[in-house]
């Protein structure tokens, strides 16, 4: 008696925790907020994307839950590590050169950003979409594979990346 008393109340007192779901008004507004902070952080040059997802050479949609694997712009000075975000091994460091942010009429942000560094030359087209902070890169390097990656854009000071230390 006691066993069915017992789960009888803690039904009860799970079913209101389970009732409770975004509505399409606040998941809008949620997307929106990172949306707008993303936005502010590419303007300020303090952004981070970690990949979620990149193509291998043979086309192949590979996951990624490595947060060491990353692209990050500080200010003028450009860091990113990981053979699918830098078609290298290194642990690279390297400015940006050409920062250009472009907002169309809609909304869409497109990030024109070419890097120069000792081990790292290329651009990136960053481009997101109103509404969400997730964008789609592709890196044209200088020497080697063009490299294609989708992760969001997340302003440096919330980010819970892996920068490991003596960049090259």
């Amino acid at each position: 008696m006691k066993r069915i008393l017992f789960i009888a109340v803690f039904a009860l007192c799970a079913l209101p925790l389970l009732g409770q779901k975004m509505t399409k008004e606040e998941k809008a507004a949620a997307a929106q907020a990172r949306y707008e902070a993303a936005l502010e952080s590419i303007n300020a040059k303090t952004f981070v994307i970690i990949p979620s997802e990149y193509l291998t050479a043979d086309g192949e949609a590979v996951s990624n839950i490595d947060n060491s694997v990353f692209l990050s712009s500080e200010g003028e000075q450009v860091f990113g590590q990981g053979a699918c975000v830098t078609d290298n091994k290194y642990d690279n460091i390297a400015e940006a050169t050409t920062y250009e942010v472009n907002v169309d009429k809609k909304g869409n942000v497109k990030l024109t950003m070419v890097v120069a560094g000792r081990m790292w030359r290329g651009t990136y087209k960053i481009s997101m979409r109103k509404g969400d902070n997730v964008a789609d890169v592709i890196f044209n390097p200088a020497n080697g594979t063009t490299r294609r990656f989708t992760g969001p854009v997340v302003p440096l000071v919330g980010s819970d990346y892996n920068k490991r230390t003596h960049p090259m």
